[in-house]
C-alpha cells in the first residue's frame, strides 16, 4: 500500500509525507534498486522528477485552493539488498517529504482540507491517509483508492455547524435525486429489467416464493452494483446487455414448458441478478458518481430500483388478482404472457448480439 501523512504543522504551514513503493513507477525492480543507490537524492534529477510527478498526482486543497508543495527530504530504501528488491515478498518503500504554506481563508470559514490521489502516478493501492492537526491533536484516518476524494477535514471545526446544515440539505436532495434515477431506470427506461420481474411474477405458485426470489435478486444485483461502482469489476456492456436479454428469455421459457422448483428458480434468479447488477452499474456510471457520498448514491439508486420493481409487482397483482385462483391460470395467463415476454426478449437478444 501507499502511506500518506498530511499534517497542519501550525496556522501557516503544512507537511506531507508520502511513503510509496516505486517499483511500478520506475519500470522494474532492477531500475528501482539502481535508483535507491543514489547517495544525495535531493540533488538527483531522476528522483526530483519522480517527486514532481508524485506531487502533481496529489490533489490536496484547502477551501478549494491547491497547496503549493516544496520537496524537502527524500529517504530511499538504501539499506535493502538487491535480492530483497527482486523478491515478490518485499516492498521497498521510499519516503518523500514536502512542505507548503497554507493560503489565507475567509474569516469564519471552517478551512476544509481535502485530498485525492490521481492516476498520474503509479500509487500502490490502497492508499492509507492520515490527516492531522498538530495543535489540537485531531486526526482523520481513511483508506482510499486512486481518484477517490478523502472526507473533508476542517481545520476550524467550530465554524462547521452552519456548513453542516447546508450539507445535510444537499445530501437530502442528492438522496432523492438518486432514488428517482433508480426508479426511472426501471420505469420507463429499463423495461428489459421490468420484463424480467414480470416473468418472475408469472412463474410463482405462492406469494412467499416471489418474495424470496425478489430478495435473492436484490441481494445479487446489489453486490455486483457495488463492486462495479467501486471499480472492483468491469465487464463491457456488449457482454452484459445480451445476457440480460437471455435471462428474460430463460425465465419466460421456463414458465411455458415446465414448472421449475422454487429453489432452482432462486438459483437462476441470483445468477442473473449478478448480471443485472452490472447493467445497473453501467446506468449509474452514466449519471456520474459523486466523489463524496458514493455509498449514499449507491443505496439511494438501489432503493429507487426496488421501489420500481415492487410497483410493477403490485400493479400486476391488482390487474390479475381475480385470475389468480382460476383453474386455467396457466393456460390463459401464464403461457400467453410468458410467450409475449419470450418473443420480446428474443428480439432484444438478436438486436444486442447483432448490433
Amino acid at each position: 500500500m501507499t502511506r500518506v501523512s498530511l499534517s497542519q504543522v501550525d496556522e501557516h504551514s503544512a507537511s506531507l509525507e508520502v511513503t510509496v513503493d516505486l517499483t511500478k513507477e520506475t519500470g522494474s525492480s532492477e531500475a528501482y534498486y539502481q535508483l535507491s543507490r543514489i547517495t544525495v537524492p535531493l540533488n538527483a534529477p531522476d528522483i526530483r522528477a519522480l517527486a514532481q510527478k508524485l506531487i502533481s498526482a496529489s490533489d490536496i486543497t484547502l477551501e478549494g485552493q491547491p497547496l503549493n508543495w516544496q520537496l524537502t527530504q527524500i529517504d530511499l530504501p538504501s539499506d535493502i539488498s538487491q535480492n530483497e528488491f527482486m523478491s515478490d515478498l518485499s516492498w521497498p518503500m521510499t519516503q518523500f517529504v514536502f512542505t507548503a504554506t497554507l493560503p489565507s481563508v475567509p474569516k469564519g470559514s471552517a478551512a476544509q482540507l481535502r485530498a485525492k490521489f490521481t492516476g498520474k502516478f503509479s500509487f500502490e493501492e490502497p492508499i492509507a491517509i492520515s490527516i492531522k492537526q498538530t495543535s489540537s491533536g485531531r486526526s482523520l484516518n481513511r483508506w482510499l483508492v486512486r481518484d477517490q476524494q478523502s472526507p473533508t477535514f476542517a481545520l476550524h471545526p467550530e465554524n462547521l455547524k452552519s456548513q453542516q446544515r447546508t450539507q445535510q440539505s444537499e445530501n437530502a436532495s442528492e438522496w432523492l435525486h438518486y432514488v428517482w434515477q433508480g426508479i426511472i431506470h426501471i420505469i420507463p427506461q429499463g423495461w428489459d429489467h421490468a420484463l424480467f420481474v414480470l416473468g418472475l411474477f408469472l412463474g410463482i405458485t405462492q406469494v412467499r416464493y416471489l418474495l424470496i426470489w425478489i430478495t435473492g435478486f436484490t441481494i445479487a444485483h446489489t453486490v455486483t452494483l457495488g463492486l462495479a461502482a467501486f471499480g472492483a469489476i468491469a465487464v463491457p456492456a456488449s457482454i452484459i446487455e445480451p445476457i440480460i436479454a437471455l435471462s428474460i428469455l430463460w425465465v419466460a421459457v421456463e414458465n411455458i414448458f415446465w414448472r421449475p422448483s422454487p429453489w432452482w428458480r432462486l438459483i437462476i434468479v441470483i445468477a442473473f441478478g449478478l448480471i443485472h447488477g452490472l447493467g445497473f452499474a453501467s446506468a449509474l456510471s452514466q449519471l456520474g458518481l459523486p466523489s463524496q457520498g458514493l455509498v449514499l448514491a449507491l443505496v439511494s439508486f438501489n432503493i429507487g430500483v426496488e421501489l420500481a420493481q415492487l410497483a410493477i409487482i403490485l400493479v400486476a397483482f391488482v390487474l390479475l388478482a381475480r385470475w389468480r385462483n382460476h383453474p386455467n391460470w396457466q393456460r390463459l395467463i401464464v403461457t400467453p404472457g410468458s410467450a409475449a415476454i419470450a418473443l420480446i426478449a428474443g428480439i432484444i437478444l438478436c438486436q444486442r448480439v447483432l448490433g
